[in-house]
């Protein structure tokens, strides 16, 4: 196995400049060709890095978590998939902590800290106090409208207002919203509403099953539901027969949905972009310290997608991006 010194060697540079560059210090100067006679001597020798050592010089471990809610539902499985995959092309590991419910949060995030993370991606609400307890920790987060992190958010008012569109040229101004989504798509699913005088009704603030119980005593025409709660939702609506609401869903471009009549259009987002943009704008502050830690990072518009409505079968198939 290649050391510190073989590559020295190889380059025919020091050791400590070596280090230098393997650590990413901006303490040496060294010129262009230098740094590609290092960059050509790692690869040559396969060289990797103690990370250990590099965390005791440097204070990083090139370590990021990530907090998520659920890792069975398919939407953050995905997010996460992929924000591992970017990390890893960067040469930093993710570490997942995983939180089902507002109790468990505090421990999820406290066993990420003690793992000395350089930076925390969050897809769960953070506790109120943790800005003031971590202010030097990079902190991205999805749609919240935090104003103390780097907020990774999804234009979505123009495809609110399309899929409000498509659902009063079919008769129905009443739209119920199942579950709530976050903060962002909120308001622009408000605001889309006010501009195509619709009215939003439904469980928006509700937890799932009590949502589905308000369907089904309900049942409203017009149903806009988030992806992770589909499949709840149609196993509920096979069990009442001669209800065939419309249903417009949130997904992402990896979901490959059940066969539904129902499902008249989607409201697409990429998953992949999220998450690669959150690892980068992550890593970015961990090696620039001098970046801001808070500020809106936008991804790419959502997208109104419409399905042939009434005809079978309907689905979405995996896509790569927009």
């Amino acid at each position: 196995m290649a050391t510190l010194k073989d590559v020295a060697r190889e380059a025919g540079v020091s050791v400590a400049l070596v280090s230098y560059y393997l650590n990413g210090s901006k303490a040496a100067r060294m010129s262009d060709e230098t740094r590609e006679r290092i960059a050509v001597a790692v690869k040559k020798l396969k060289y990797r890095p103690n990370r250990v050592a590099q965390s005791l010089s440097t204070g990083r471990g090139r370590n990021i978590g990530m907090l998520v809610g659920n890792i069975a539902d398919p939407y953050f499985g995905h997010l996460a998939e992929e924000a591992l995959k970017e990390a890893a092309e960067h040469d930093y590991s993710l570490i997942f902590s995983l939180t089902c419910g507002t109790e468990s949060v505090a421990k999820a995030v406290d066993y990420l800290l003690r793992n000395r993370i350089d930076a925390l991606f969050s897809c769960c609400a953070l506790p109120g106090s943790f800005r003031k307890e971590n202010p030097d920790l990079p902190v991205a987060v999805l749609g919240t409208n935090e104003p103390d992190f780097l907020d990774l958010q999804t234009p979505a008012d123009e495809a609110f207002t399309e899929a409000l569109r498509f659902f009063r040229a079919r008769g129905k101004t009443t739209v119920y919203q199942f579950p709530e989504g976050g903060t962002v798509w909120n308001c622009s699913l408000e605001r889309a509403a006010e501009r195509m005088g619709c009215a939003l009704s439904g469980g928006g603030k509700l937890k799932p099953e009590e949502a589905l119980a308000e369907v089904a005593a309900q049942r409203p025409g017009a149903i806009l539901v988030n992806g992770h709660a589909l499949y709840g939702l149609l196993k509920l609506l096979d069990e009442l027969p001669g209800y065939a609401p419309e249903l417009v869903i949130g997904v992402d471009e990896f979901h490959n949905f059940l066969e539904s009549p129902l499902i008249s259009g989607g409201i697409l987002t990429s998953t992949r972009e999220k998450a690669q943009r959150g690892i980068q704008e992550l890593i970015r502050r961990i090696e620039n310290l001098e970046l801001p830690h808070s500020g809106i990072v936008p991804v790419s518009p959502a997208k109104f997608i419409r399905y042939n409505a009434g005809e079978h079968p309907v689905m979405i198939p995996a896509k790569k991006g927009f």
